[in-house]
């Protein structure tokens, strides 16, 4: 888990749980443990039946959390039931050692911050309400006294202020942040396209080398674009690259890589370093989809030229630009609407067979 004073949802919901395992073994000591057990009189008939329920959902939760391929849509679901259990847990601990002047109330606090980061303002109100009813139970389930009536206002002020000031730190903090990414964003995405600008790429190639991951390297230029402005007007060469963008991120995605728009009509995929079978089985779903875009009523489709270069360890980030070019420029010279690799073989949209030397020739 990253340890960051930003984190996402995700990363946040993952926090929780983590803390849930360690209340966990904390709640065995204090129930467990004979002297605290006698001086804070906590009755342990139905702690078991909690433990086992706890054990069950954490234990569930935990799982779905780590997976790499955890679904974010489902994850509005497991934050809800998380601070459901949360509420849940808490409330019945509360009630098990001593009710309104449990030495475990300061847990309820935990639940409103979980719920307030969620549901802000919302999220504050509602888990506040729901443990002032909670704690009003367990107070008529008790001996009523003028002195635990004291207490239980003042533990309802405490709640309702945590709330509340909650509420406003995690709004304010969240919009401090939205705007931070907003403008990450903003200075990395290519405002037309969609897809990561050259600033991006620069940043990633260098990182690439400097952490000595392997990556193919492509490189790509639509044919005949100069044709397409003259021809439909720039309002329709806008069209294709917005189209073109849409594309390339579904298949970067798709294969674990990343999408850029280098400038003008030219663009480049980095993908997780692998083997022509894999890259020639990419220029298939790439040059599918161009195929099948209808960009406009006039214009229906495009083609575009590729070179793929894999990198090395040893080598400059211009080195592996270079090469890319070369490629990129050896496709477009041969013929365009084809792909030319770094180790002589050439994708012709649709024929995977040729080497550079046969293509130069068609």
């Amino acid at each position: 888990m990253k340890i960051s004073l930003y984190m996402d949802d995700l990363e946040t919901e993952r926090m929780f749980s983590y803390l849930r395992w360690l209340f966990l073994l904390l709640s065995i000591c204090l129930f467990y443990s004979p002297s605290l057990a006698v001086l804070f009189g906590f009755q342990r008939e139905t702690y078991p039946f909690l433990f086992g329920i706890g054990i069950v959902y954490m234990t569930a939760a935990q799982i779905a959390l780590c997976k790499k391929n955890f679904k974010l849509h489902y994850f509005p679901f497991v934050a809800k039931a998380g601070i459901l259990f949360d509420y849940i847990a808490v409330i019945w601990l509360l009630a098990i050692s001593g009710g309104t002047g449990s030495p475990l109330f300061p847990l309820s606090f935990l639940v409103i911050m979980h719920s307030t980061i969620y549901w802000r303002t919302k999220g504050a109100i509602l888990s506040s309400a729901a443990f002032t009813v909670g704690m009003a139970s367990l107070f008529m389930t008790s001996d009523l006294s003028i002195e635990k009536f004291s207490g239980l206002m003042l533990e309802l002020l405490f709640i309702w202020t945590v709330g509340v000031l909650g509420s406003m730190i995690v709004i304010r903090e969240r919009q401090h942040n939205y705007q931070k990414l907003l403008y990450k964003q903003q200075l990395s995405t290519d405002y037309l396209t969609g897809l990561y600008n050259h600033r991006h790429f620069q940043e990633e190639l260098r990182s690439a080398f400097s952490e000595n991951s392997g990556f193919v390297l492509i490189f790509g230029d639509i044919d005949h674009f100069k044709f397409i402005n003259d021809r439909y007007g720039h309002m329709v060469g806008d069209e294709v690259l917005k189209g073109i963008g849409e594309i390339f991120k579904g298949v970067a995605s798709d294969y674990g890589g990343q999408a850029f728009r280098y400038g003008g009509e030219e663009f480049a995929f980095m993908l997780p370093q692998t083997n022509d079978a894999v890259i020639g089985q990419f220029f298939v779903d790439l040059y599918g989809r161009l195929s099948r875009k209808v960009f406009t009523q006039d214009f229906q489709t495009i083609t575009m030229s590729f070179g793929a270069a894999w990198s090395r360890q040893t080598e400059h980030p211009d080195d592996i630009l270079r090469k890319a070019d070369e490629l990129l420029y050896a496709a477009k010279s041969s013929g365009k609407n084809r792909a030319c690799f770094e180790d002589g073989f050439v994708y012709c949209n649709g024929n995977y067979s040729q080497s550079l030397s046969d293509a130069n020739h068609l």
